[in-house]
């Protein structure tokens, strides 16, 4: 009888396996087909045209040509010209089929994050902060912005002001065009490269013949998806604007007010040819005034890992709203007994010095919290390791607390309780390779810095859920990671970023989604001499780090940062509650799980 073997080698192809040899041997199918009635043969002919694309075997219909990859897309994807195969037709003869070959594969290791909205919407906040979740968790991202291409072939020569966005206008069309074409050729040339993952397409994408020809460009090359970005509160877009006309190049050097009028004539020149998301065969993720904090999402045709984490970030991040005033501490604990011994690991106590910068921290912490808009004190957590030294340095510090076991210091397996010099010596070759690779060499039956940054993501997500200000007090290992996501530092520069003792680390989140930072340093000596002789610790120990020189891909100040100037005040009434008043707070309650408080995860 006849078989038909359904593999990608054999594809089409028939095999013979009946009584004889070659083609001499009579197929039962066709002594079958020559029973049948003239006019029922020649119905079930007809059934059956010349160019079918699928082969029949007994009473099962096989498809010539294998879609279960691609099921998804079959409705709408290009095909090459057919190539002649053989197959076993319903009378028992072979024929030629025209079957239709897929062009190429998708590249489904590549993503293209293609973001749709308005000016003003929360588009950058959006990119920078998927920048910095999917490269801090090895997935290498890259951003492109059409704007910057159009003002880098734009120079020193014409004003770029509303009229030149006006659809209107041939030559601002020609120009922008000119530039999408730019930045799509570079994106393409970047994802050809091995080592990237994710592109993020920033431009304004407004319409649909602009999604038509993205789509049309990027299909069955690479996997994308759309994200667009809506927003109705005219509080928060009049507060996106005055922030962006602080830092667009489109305004430098133009007054505040004038940039202003022309901004919003812009986006009413983009309003006219707007045009949302409606169709529902495209990929996408739809944020309705979810940069208020207040909105929801609308997800539409969403599979896979990065996809799937990008939709769970999204809906966190956006909780606590972009345009909200808070701050974010990190600190090392205070210096523990095995820092003075040179020893990693362990669960030491703190010395006379860790002591000191213990009693010292809540002045300078309490001073630097905020105010509501209606002039109350923030909120503030703080988060702790399990470990003592962790627990004994925030315990002066008048909010709630909350112990993490994430937060633990990274695990040097069998090197706990040793110096590095011991190690050196003793297994030179585990030292070597630490030292080639520090993200990820992981300790003998203990852990890598790519261990500690998986195991830290559920700390990044309630940070960044977080409404209020949350202090973490954790270790050196630790707080290089936080660190390295929120000031978007390279993967492989974490592990040697500088986190010194007795100093406090402050981040201001902006509304384009960046940090602003300030370092203050804590000089305990003369502290330490007045508790060896017994007296009073004093408060006047914080300074200002000044300078500090910027990591990658961070923009450093040394204040907050300018669109908060009009939020960020500080509470008159903090120093009252320094020193020998901190009790006036009262008793410390505890978060409740899921509260603004943050997760109460107690490891």
């Amino acid at each position: 009888m006849w078989e038909f073997w359904r593999s990608r080698l054999s594809k089409g192809k028939s095999r013979h396996r009946g009584r004889g040899t070659g083609s001499d041997a009579e197929s039962p199918n066709t002594a079958r087909s020559a029973e049948l009635p003239a006019a029922e043969a020649e119905l079930l002919a007809s059934q059956f045209p010349e160019n079918s694309t699928h082969v029949y075997f007994k009473d099962v219909i096989l498809p010539a040509s294998d879609d279960s990859d691609d099921e998804s897309e079959s409705a709408s994807m290009s095909q090459s010209e057919g190539a002649d195969v053989s197959c076993l037709g319903m009378r028992g003869e072979l024929r030629k089929v025209s079957v239709k070959r897929r062009r190429q594969k998708v590249d489904r290791q590549k993503l293209i994050i293609i973001l749709v909205g308005l000016p003003g919407r929360g588009k950058t906040f959006l990119c920078n902060k998927l920048m910095c979740y999917l490269n801090w968790l090895g997935h290498e991202t890259r951003h492109f912005n059409v704007g910057q291409y159009r003002r880098k072939q734009k120079g020193d020569a014409g004003v770029q002001d509303a009229s030149f966005f006006d659809h209107s206008n041939p030559e601002g069309v020609q120009a922008r065009e000119k530039a999408l074409y730019a930045a799509l050729d570079d994106m393409e040339a970047w994802l050809a490269t091995d080592d990237a993952q994710v592109a993020i397409f920033d431009a304004t994408n407004s319409t649909e013949e602009r999604r038509h020809l993205l789509k049309s460009r990027f299909h069955l090359k690479w996997q994308y998806l759309f994200i667009e970005s809506i927003c109705h509160d005219p509080q928060v877009l009049e507060q996106n604007y005055r922030h962006k006309m602080l830092y667009s190049p489109d305004y430098q050097n133009v007054d505040t007010e004038a940039a202003l009028l022309d901004f919003k004539e812009r986006i009413r020149k983009y309003e006219e040819v707007y045009e949302t998301i409606t169709d529902r065969s495209l990929h996408y993720i739809k944020l309705i005034d979810m940069v208020t904090g207040r909105g929801y999402l609308d997800v539409n045709r969403i599979s896979g890992y990065i996809p799937g984490k990008m939709v769970f970030f999204l809906m966190q991040v956006c909780k606590a709203g972009v345009t909200r005033m808070r701050k974010i501490w990190l600190t090392r604990h205070g210096e523990s007994e095995y820092n003075m011994k040179a020893l990693i690991g362990g669960d030491s106590l703190l010395s006379p010095r860790g002591e000191v910068y213990a009693k010292v921290l809540p002045d300078a912490l309490v001073d630097r919290v905020p105010l509501t808009s209606d002039g109350q004190t923030m909120p503030v957590s703080v988060w702790t390791s399990t470990l003592k030294r962790t627990i004994q340095t925030a315990e002066h510090l008048p909010f709630p607390k909350l112990r993490w076991k994430v937060l633990d210091e990274i695990h040097a397996g069998v090197f706990d309780g040793m110096t590095y010099e011991e190690i050196e010596r003793k297994m030179p070759e585990e030292f070597a390779a630490r030292k080639r690779d520090k993200l990820r060499y992981r300790y003998p039956s203990g852990e890598s810095y790519m261990d500690v940054i998986q195991r830290l993501e559920p700390v990044i997500i309630e940070i960044e859920r977080e409404r209020e200000c949350v202090c973490v007090v954790a270790h050196q290992a630790i707080l290089r990671a936080l660190y390295g996501y929120f000031t978007k530092v390279p993967l492989a520069e974490i592990p040697r970023l500088e986190i010194p003792l007795h100093t406090l680390i402050e981040l201001v989140p902006k509304p384009d989604g960046r940090m602003a930072e300030e370092r203050i340093a804590f000089d305990l000596e003369h502290d330490l001499q007045a508790m060896v002789r017994g007296l009073n610790v004093g408060s006047d120990v914080a300074t200002p780090m000044t300078p500090f020189t910027p990591m990658v891909g961070l923009e450093r100040e040394q204040s907050a940062a300018s669109g908060f100037a009009s939020q960020g005040k500080t509470s008159n009434v903090h120093r009252s509650l320094s020193g020998r008043n901190l009790t006036a707070l009262g008793s410390v309650a505890l978060p409740q799980l899921g509260a603004s408080a943050g997760a109460s995860l107690t490891g």
